[in-house]
């Protein structure tokens, strides 16, 4: 029988070499042939042809010390092979130096602007105090990402795991772990049992200060959206409005002054003597009377000093709460939010469930209102439910009509400033007697476009007539 062997032979099985081992040949009728020899013996002690037993008669002829020996080595060597690479928790109790029984873990899965401050606390933490840091995972590198900040885009850990040198976040060395996934992010921070500190008031500090003072979205103007892990601030633009491109009534920009910048100015006072600082302005009329253009004035003139947020539709169905939780955080805060009767329309004509958390946190029973200004818009105010339009939820109604003759006269100078024929505006303005801002803005339009730029006195009074704000007269032939 000729001995058949591998061109190769792995390292583990050098141990094996040495003791009893299984030879399989070829004996000179071609059938293979198992043998139990020993090296000091090469002739076979016992052969048996591999066509005449079957896998059960095969073990029970191979030597179980040398299949025990096999075994131990081949585990050996797998466990030499297997990567060590600690859990986030062991990583963390290296690092403080304890076993991991002896880790006292915190954990908390907050809203995304809250996971976002901490990144970026982590962040200037790192250049700060020269931290070293790993993944969440420990095997990977911290990841980073940009988030839109009140000032510009800036930099923030969305996965790490860091050491805090003691003095960092609190008087012993803690662990800040940030632990991503599709429904969320983990802040964990981590100390030690033995050093006897309340570290749930440390992370609750922390957590507090990166909800307000230390967030980068605070005193930002953003449009508020929604996703599965919760709410998604995008930066908005506040466009360069002034009060002269509205043409109100005095007594109007003088709510606006008392109601919104006052109690801003002096909310410190006001929360001192127990007064408030939370106040909602219900502006109400037809469209293309300048609801929104007012709010967005207003959200000029406070911007860089207040935090401006702009809820889409989703929010406001869905997120009210976390809405005004977010807005206290980032106080002081505008809330601006259009069509109020879709939110909080009639007992029976809408949500109910939505109606009564709306009801809830303008009352601040849901959500603390501190520092926060709504400025909500409807067409017909009675379309919402009277409990909504209470003065302890809405501190003043602002009635949005449509301008008066002098109003409509300024409102075309404005939108006509650059013809430089001779115009009749007074004329124009007695033609379109009902006519919003927004009307006379597509008065003016219309009248370009019909006269291909060849705007006369005439054809703008000829293209008020068609105007929708018209009144519809009863045309003869018709009864009821």
């Amino acid at each position: 029988m000729s001995s058949f062997m591998p061109d190769f032979m792995p390292d583990f099985m050098s141990d094996f070499m040495s003791d009893p081992w299984i030879t399989i040949g070829v004996d000179r009728s071609g059938e293979r042939t198992l043998s139990n020899c020993a090296r000091s013996d090469p002739t076979p002690s016992k052969v048996v042809t591999m066509t005449d037993i079957d896998a059960f008669d095969l073990h029970m002829e191979a030597p179980h010390a040398a299949l025990r020996l096999l075994a131990d080595t081949i585990d050996r060597e797998f466990a030499r092979r297997a990567p060590t690479t600690p859990t986030g928790y062991e990583y963390a109790a290296a690092a403080l130096g304890v076993e991991a029984t002896e880790l006292v873990v915190l954990s908390e899965c907050p809203d995304t602007p809250v996971t976002h401050a901490v990144g970026r606390w982590l962040y200037d933490a790192q250049t700060r105090w020269s931290l070293d840091l790993v993944g969440a995972d420990p095997r990977l590198p911290a990841r980073t990402h940009t988030i839109p900040g009140a000032v510009g885009d800036v930099r923030a850990f969305s996965s790490a795991t860091a050491l805090l040198p003691a003095g960092t976040l609190g008087e012993a060395p803690l662990v800040l772990r940030i632990v991503p996934d599709k429904w969320g992010t983990d802040v964990e921070l981590m100390g030690r049992a033995e050093d006897g500190f309340d570290l749930q008031d440390q992370f609750d500090t922390f957590l507090r200060t990166c909800r307000t003072s230390e967030s980068p979205y605070w005193r930002g103007a953003y449009r508020v959206t929604a996703n599965n892990a919760g709410l998604v601030l995008k930066r908005w633009a506040a466009p360069a409005a002034s009060r002269d491109l509205l043409k109100l009534d005095d007594s109007v920009w003088h709510t606006i002054d008392h109601r919104v910048h006052r109690v801003l100015d002096l909310a410190d006072d006001l929360t001192s003597r127990g007064l408030g600082t939370s106040t909602g302005l219900l502006l109400v009329g037809p469209p293309g009377t300048g609801k929104t253009q007012l709010g967005t004035v207003v959200a000029h003139e406070l911007s860089g000093r207040t935090t401006v947020l702009i809820p889409g539709t989703q929010v406001t169905e869905n997120y009210m709460t976390e809405l005004f939780d977010l807005a206290a955080d980032l106080s002081p805060c505008l809330i601006l939010m259009d069509d109020l009767d879709l939110i909080a329309g009639e007992r029976g004509q809408t949500n109910p469930h939505r109606l009564r958390e709306f009801l809830n946190v303008m009352d601040g029973g849901l959500a603390d209102r501190s520092g926060v200004v709504v400025i909500a818009s409807t067409n017909d105010h009675r379309k919402i439910d009277k409990a909504a339009r209470r003065s302890s939820r809405f501190d003043t109604v602002i009635k949005m009509e449509a301008p008066r003759l002098e109003g409509r006269v300024s409102i075309l100078q404005r939108y006509l400033a650059w013809c430089e024929a001779p115009l009749d505006l007074e004329a124009v303005a007695r033609a379109t007697d009902g006519a919003t801002g927004a009307d006379l803005k597509e008065l003016v339009r219309a009248t370009v476009l019909e006269t291909m730029d060849q705007v006369t006195t005439e054809a703008l009074v000829a293209q008020a007539r068609t105007g929708p704000w018209r009144p519809e007269r009863q045309t003869a032939g018709q009864y009821l």
